[in-house]
């Protein structure tokens, strides 16, 4: 992920699973990015194939 300011490249810092319950429990993969010279945080939700 490039940070939107500075563009370099922001450090994952975390990821996890999350589930959408409206429908049938779908599966997203949660993760946020870091750019620590910048303060800037950018967090995704991407649909999983099952």
């Amino acid at each position: 992920m490039e940070c939107p300011v500075c563009k370099q490249t922001m450090k994952k810092v975390r990821w996890h699973i999350t589930y959408n319950p409206s429908e049938n429990n779908k599966e997203y993969g949660h993760t946020t990015y870091q750019c620590a010279k910048d303060d800037v945080w950018v967090t995704t939700e991407i649909p999983r194939d099952n």
